[in-house]
């Protein structure tokens, strides 16, 4: 058997909670040491008041782009990531233009600063993850395969700016912007295990699914590299 007791000092009023190891529980009210009554109750109604009396604060969220994994919100930074399918899309390398080059599975992880009406995205980092497996914590993360990504996952946007945003959805538009920048050789070695120039590599798979045995481990899961991306929160 168990008792618990919480006194209000404003009104003088205790109510005492005894469980029992048979049969129902029983609460009793007090008013300045003067038993008011006493009665049994189901461990359900008691412990659904409980939580219905607790204080709390909800938590929620803004409405988020497509395909969002992950949110996290601090007092002046956020970050979103979102989940990339895989796909095939056309790409600039330098002069040329080259059709159906296949991308893996991608996340992009953007870090937004909070300013009074707007939100500036400070950073975007881009990984890559295995396809037709479900997704968890403990996915393998891997290293983006081609190029304007650094091993730190930081993307390298050239002397393009990034827009100010007033809705955490608008960011569904950004991976759009990073697909249609131009490609040259930028951080491009050692991204995958290929061993080929980008310009060979993206001639020999396109029209493919992107061979996932070329993908570089990063030595994190997803879990982890989530802690990493947004330690700063």
């Amino acid at each position: 058997m168990s008792t618990a007791a919480q006194l209000d000092k404003d009104t003088g009023t205790k109510v005492v909670i005894t469980m029992r190891d048979y049969g129902l529980p029983t609460i009793e009210e007090f008013h300045e040491g003067v038993s008011l009554g006493v009665g049994s109750y189901t461990h359900e109604t008691i412990a659904r008041s409980v939580i219905q009396s607790l204080d709390y604060t909800a938590i929620k969220t803004p409405i988020l782009p497509r395909n969002a994994i992950y949110y996290s919100e601090g007092p002046s930074k956020r970050y979103i990531i979102l989940e990339i399918p895989p796909h095939c899309r056309k790409v600039f390398y330098h002069n040329a233009e080259i059709e159906d080059v296949p991308f893996p599975r991608l996340l992009f992880c953007f870090e937004l600063m909070v300013r009074e009406t707007t939100m500036d995205i400070t950073d975007v980092y881009i990984a890559a993850l295995e396809d037709q497996l479900i997704l968890n914590e403990e996915s393998k993360v891997y290293f983006y395969p081609y190029t304007n990504v650094a091993n730190s996952f930081s993307v390298c946007w050239g002397g393009q700016k990034l827009p100010s945003i007033e809705r955490v959805s608008q960011l569904a538009t950004i991976p759009e912007m990073f697909f249609n920048s131009p490609n040259s050789d930028c951080y491009y070695t050692g991204s995958n295990i290929s061993k080929l120039p980008y310009r060979e590599l993206v001639e020999q798979i396109k029209g493919t699914s992107f061979p996932d045995e070329y993908l570089k481990e990063t030595g994190y899961k997803l879990q982890e590299w989530i802690q990493k991306m947004t330690s700063s929160i």
